[in-house]
């Protein structure tokens, strides 16, 4: 697909400090590791090599000021993922050195899909108030995935697909707590899931899937409520989660709920093949 200049994206600054940054960013990477990663000082390549998430194959930065030697590294980094037969992206947050950053735009990197990391604080969202005709249950990992494939049209007991296998595997080597939760009909048909993950004081909300027929029943809410319930119980403080800059209907429902851009972070596309 040709990327237009529409959807080209800019770098912007935070609306929190870097300190509030960097602690997210390592709750995102707790949350959903890679099947391998390099360490190069504070630049880590996250390597799934087959996977289709593509913040586990990227180029990422957990130090603003570590920017030496920029465009050697890079090009150690592009050789690592070339070796691995995975597209080379580097993924921009406010955490990019500066000189990292004019190296990616001397070399013409292509910005693209500009991501929004909201946040609030996990306190006073409200009540979980289930819609008539429907229960709310917290599974294990598992099951989870068999509804949360479910939710996306997928037939009981059928094998999952390959995308959803890998999403499986990803989530059973999370290290922290896990939050499944499925809302179903009175007939057991899953028809909303969400995934919560409680990392220290943070948790981190995944997933949010409505099936297209029951969206604006107040489910999303419901399962919002309830993991920021369970969050609280487990010691979180703050509730966070991401979503496509240009997902304006998400955005919309996130802010209603009093979520709002902590920073924002996009991917840098090498120009060159």
């Amino acid at each position: 697909m040709v990327t237009t200049e529409a959807k080209r994206v800019q770098p912007r600054q935070p609306n929190c400090d870097l300190e509030t940054v960097l602690k997210l960013e390592l709750a995102n990477l707790n949350c959903f590791p890679s099947f391998m990663a390099h360490h190069d000082g504070s630049w880590i390549s996250r390597l799934s090599p087959g996977g289709s998430a593509r913040r586990n194959n990227s180029l990422n930065f957990y130090d603003a000021q570590d920017g030496d030697e920029a465009e050697g590294r890079l090009e150690t980094a592009r050789a690592r993922f070339k070796r691995l037969e995975t597209t080379f992206q580097v993924r921009w947050t406010p955490l990019v050195p500066t000189d990292v950053d004019q190296v990616l735009n001397g070399q013409n990197y292509v910005r693209v899909d500009e991501t929004l990391v909201l946040s609030r604080s996990i306190w006073g969202l409200g009540d979980t108030d289930v819609p008539k005709g429907y229960k709310l249950s917290e599974v294990s990992l598992d099951e989870w995935i068999s509804k949360y494939a479910q939710t996306y049209g997928a037939k009981r007991g059928e094998p999952l697909s390959e995308t959803v296998q890998a999403l499986h595997d990803v989530l059973s080597r999370v290290t922290v707590e896990l939050i499944a939760l499925v809302l179903e009909t009175k007939d057991s048909v899953p028809v909303a899931v969400l995934l919560g993950v409680v990392d220290g004081d943070l948790l981190g909300i995944f997933s949010v899937v409505t099936a297209e027929q029951y969206r604006r029943l107040g489910l999303a809410y419901a399962l919002m409520c309830e993991v920021q319930r369970l969050g609280a119980e487990r010691g979180a403080e703050t509730a966070w989660l991401q979503v496509m800059a240009d997902n304006h209907g998400a955005v919309a429902l996130y802010g209603s709920m009093g979520y709002r851009e902590a920073y924002a972070y996009h991917y840098c596309k090498d120009a060159q093949p």
